[in-house]
């Protein structure tokens, strides 16, 4: 059975660990503050991980079944089509998840 200094040393070495992960993305930001690499990415990965995610349910689409695939492609043209139209991300994400979700649930 380990003793209790054994176990004290194991929890302040973990909290220890666990404080210095979350402070470190502090320090490396305000290093980094106003570097234009790091400006630049800040603007161009949100809309490059909503692409890598986009493409990825675009290429999981069973496109066999027409039940399937429907909803989903009905989905992405809404998004896409209110997104050029309205310029507002939060609006065609979610329009575009509710008409699937309603086609692939009550209609499909």
């Amino acid at each position: 059975m380990p003793n209790t200094g054994y176990i004290l040393t194991a929890i302040l070495l973990a909290a220890g660990i666990t404080f210095a992960l979350r402070l470190i993305p502090f320090g490396i930001k305000s290093a980094l503050k106003g570097n234009a690499l790091v400006e630049n990415l800040s603007h161009w990965v949100p809309m490059g991980a909503i692409i890598c995610l986009g493409f990825y349910v675009i290429a999981s689409i069973d496109y066999s079944s027409v039940q399937t695939a429907t909803p989903y492609l009905a989905g992405v043209v809404v998004t896409a089509g209110l997104h050029l139209w309205r310029k507002n991300l939060a609006l065609s994400l979610v329009a575009g998840t509710a008409v699937c979700v309603v086609l692939s649930s009550w209609v499909f």
